[in-house]
């Protein structure tokens, strides 16, 4: 069926039966009653438990390790980058990082080795004996000073601390700047964002009796778990088996760490014979884990008198630590969505991502965005105070609509539904009285604001790269259903959302469906990231259901003597159209179906078409699709002493069809919450590289009492044409526009504009100092 085909038929029905329904978490019992089994909870009683021994300087070579004093302790096993079967190379989009390094170390709590030991406390005593003899090297920590330098590399064999360069040049930025009216420029710097999922990261592995090893591993992408660990020991991927259990909170994170743990407790198992255990402890994840990009974006917008926008121009730096891993693709992302969600006829983009000695950065929701909207969605802010417009008019003349091309020219046909949110989301909340009246009322210790701000966020790989979706659905002869996907449930939903998918397309209840996933030996469905689970993730379910349909609607046509066209097969049985009370039940039509012949499982394959991309000049087919969102944020800020309280949040989205509106309602609400976190108190501490803040006690993450109320989210059905009956991604969304929003609610209230997140109170009260809000002492 072609895809025009099913966006007709999923325009024309008017009504599911589970689709778009608030179906229950297919894993809640489980969680609920405690039946869910996390890798921790899969230690065998003979495992060998593994502890790691880090790196305490930024940057150093390293001379010799003498792990004499460890392995007197007892039974130890100790194990270096010499131990390593087959390629020492865990790094992700540039060949540069070692699972342990061989020569030199370029971060504080770098794992330099591992120790092995029958017990954990045996095994964290001697991972503390080990000594490790460096010749300490001149460090750099940050990444505009990196940039200048060539004295000291991070790598030296790259001549340069620059670890990917990306650019966007469309139309003449030149002449929309002398076509502008107003121009405004600032500079603005966001920090570090610990992923501080509650499981911290950790894996078991089991040598098994033909040479290779099973998995047991908190990850988000089995298959990738699969090819790194099987390459780090030298064998073929089907002698590496990975498994997914429950996980307790992924974010990304773990799609980067997870394939680290797990090849480095598979290292462990493969040369020993034993079952190996490492689950990081909370230390180990905030000092050797990746981090969200810190970012410095200059940001210069031209706009007309009438507030249309003429160009930008921008420079965007990420931090990348240590390794690259990601970041050459969050950069990507960064720079293509620098404009916003905004018709920007010209526009100049240049990115860098740039190597430091710290701890490396990765996939964190949002990947690269909520940076550079941070600076976007503040920009607009400040045009439109220059040109005495408020804030919502601004966006409203300027959001992208079908039709419109986005900053790589990329034209957007059908699926935009960003201006009707943003719309709405004003009458709702009553922003432009509420906005007029915070600004004339400033008074007081305590003052209120409210700021609105958007964000979009392309689904899927970007730049033209393949992507794709796989599922294998399964009919038993009970008529019981079995999905299978590569797609990890990672808390988000996806299993929930396919399990619907498949019910509706085959019509039975979901009940039926069990979903099997998160495991290499199921379809390699591609990464649980970029919003892509149950939007890319649920096609292969869809088309794989589809063709099972099909095959059952001619099975029953055949029973029921009728035309496969006038069967239809709602709420577990097939009838005919003209006569619903001419029934086959749904286990005898599966039997039945059987007993004719037909083939009761279908693999789905869809493979996304996608355009060419100008790598050169940053233009053309970024992504097949976009998810769109607005926040509004309504805060109260304390004078005196710099705080800031998120009072409440009206969220706007714009993501196709909502498969499941209480799990989009969920991922809305956690998204704003980490945001908040983001914008205001999650801040990583660091004295010469060293972080000095590794624990929930100093890096403070939102708490319930702190998490504002957040409003009935307002949704915009834009349905997409390759999307599972028209879903688009939503589990990065809300978070994008949540820091701006949230500024620009600050800005609304005091008059002063915050350029740098996160903003804890003693950066607040300072910048209300030198802006001469309040009075120094």
């Amino acid at each position: 069926m072609s895809s025009s085909s099913v966006l007709e038929e999923i325009r024309r029905a008017e009504e599911f039966l589970v689709v778009g329904k608030g179906v229950r978490r297919i894993d809640a019992l489980d969680k609920v009653t405690g039946r869910a089994r996390f890798t921790g909870d899969f230690v065998l009683k003979d495992a060998l438990h593994v502890r790691l021994v880090k790196s305490p300087i930024p940057h150093g070579r390293i001379i010799e390790i003498d792990a004499e004093r460890a392995l007197s302790l007892g039974p130890v096993r100790f194990f270096t980058a010499a131990d390593i079967p087959g390629e020492n190379q865990v790094g992700y989009a540039l060949p540069d990082q070692p699972l342990l390094p061989a020569d030199k170390v370029r971060y504080v709590g770098e794992p330099v080795a591992l120790v092995a030991a029958p017990d954990e406390d045996l095994a964290e005593k001697a991972a503390e004996l080990v000594e490790v003899r460096y010749e300490e090297l001149p460090a750099v920590f940050d990444p505009l000073e990196a940039m200048e330098r060539s004295d000291v590399l991070v790598h030296e064999d790259r001549g340069t601390n620059i670890a990917e360069m990306t650019r966007v040049r469309k139309g003449n930025v030149e002449r929309g700047f002398e076509e502008s009216d107003v121009v405004v420029e600032n500079t603005y710097r966001t920090g570090h964002q610990e992923h501080a999922p509650l499981e911290t990261e950790g894996a078991v592995a089991i040598p098994d009796t033909q040479g290779g090893v099973t998995v047991i591993a908190s990850i988000q992408y089995p298959h990738l778990c699969q090819r790194i660990t099987a390459r780090v020991l030298g064998l073929p991927h089907s002698m590496v088996r990975v498994v997914q259990p429950y996980v307790g909170g992924g974010f990304g994170g773990k799609d980067d760490m997870g394939p680290v743990v797990s090849a480095m407790a598979a290292l462990v198992a493969f040369k020993t014979g034993k079952p190996a255990v490492l689950v990081y402890s909370r230390r180990d994840s905030f000092t050797s884990t990746c981090k969200r990009d810190p970012s410095v974006v200059r940001y210069k917008t031209g706009a007309t008198r009438d507030g249309r926008l003429k160009a930008i121009e921008v420079q965007i730096i990420l931090d990348s630590g240590a390794y690259a891993n990601r970041g050459p693709y969050v950069l990507w992302r960064a720079t293509m969505h620098a404009g916003g969600p905004y018709e920007v006829p010209n526009a100049k983009v240049d990115g860098f991502l740039v190597y430091t000695n710290k701890v490396f950065e990765g996939s964190f929701r949002g990947f690269g965005n909520p940076q550079v909207q941070f600076a976007a969605e503040s920009q607009l802010d400040e045009l439109a105070e220059r040109l005495g417009m408020d804030p919502l008019e601004i966006r409203l003349k300027n959001l992208l609509r079908p039709g419109s091309r986005t900053i790589t020219d990329q034209l957007l046909e059908s699926s935009v539904g960003i201006y009707e949110a943003v719309k709405l989301l004003g009458e709702k909340t009553g922003f432009r009285a509420k906005w007029r009246e915070y600004r004339r009322e400033r008074a007081g210790r305590v003052r209120r604001g409210i700021g609105i701000a958007c964000g979009y966020h392309g689904i899927s790989t970007s730049r033209g790269v393949p992507d794709w979706s796989n599922a294998t659905v399964i009919l038993g002869r009970d008529g019981s259903v079995t999905v299978e996907t590569g797609i990890c449930e990672i808390g988000q939903g996806s299993w929930t959302a396919h399990a619907q998918i498949a019910a509706e397309v085959l019509g039975v209840p979901v009940e039926r469906v069990k979903v099997v996933g998160g495991t290499s030996d199921a379809p390699d469905t591609g990464a649980t990231h970029a919003s892509r689970g149950s939007s890319i993730g649920g096609i292969g379910v869809y088309v794989a259901a589809r063709r099972l349909r099909e095959r059952l609607a001619d099975a029953a046509a055949r029973l029921l003597e009728c035309d496969p066209s006038d069967v239809e097969i709602r709420e577990g049985r097939a009838f005919r159209r003209d006569n619903p009370d001419d029934y086959v039940e749904w286990e005898e039509l599966v039997q039945a179906a059987y007993g004719m012949g037909y083939e009761m499982s279908a693999t789905g394959y869809f493979f996304l078409p996608k355009g060419k991309f100008d790598m050169e000049r940053g233009l053309g087919y970024a992504y097949p699709a976009f998810s769109y969102i607005a926040n509004v944020a309504e805060v109260e800020v304390d004078l005196e002493t710099g705080k800031v309280r998120v009072v409440r949040v009206w969220p706007a989205l714009a993501a196709g069809r909502i498969l499941n509106p209480v799990l989009v309602e969920g991922q809305i609400e956690g998204a704003i919450a980490q945001g908040m976190g983001y914008a205001l108190t999650e801040e990583l501490k660091f004295e010469d590289g060293r972080i000095l803040n590794p624990n929930f006690t100093d890096y403070l993450i939102p708490t319930s009492l702190d998490v504002p109320e957040v409003e009935e989210p307002i949704y915009v059905e834009d349905l997409y044409e390759y999307g599972p009956f028209g879903a688009k991604g939503v589990g990065e969304m809300a978070l994008i526009p949540t820091p701006a929003a949230i500024m620009n609610a600050v800005k609304n209230a005091t008059g002063v504009r915050i350029t740098e997140i996160p903003a804890t109170p003693e950066k607040v009260y300072f910048a209300l100092r030198r802006a001469g809000v309040v009075a120094g002492e």
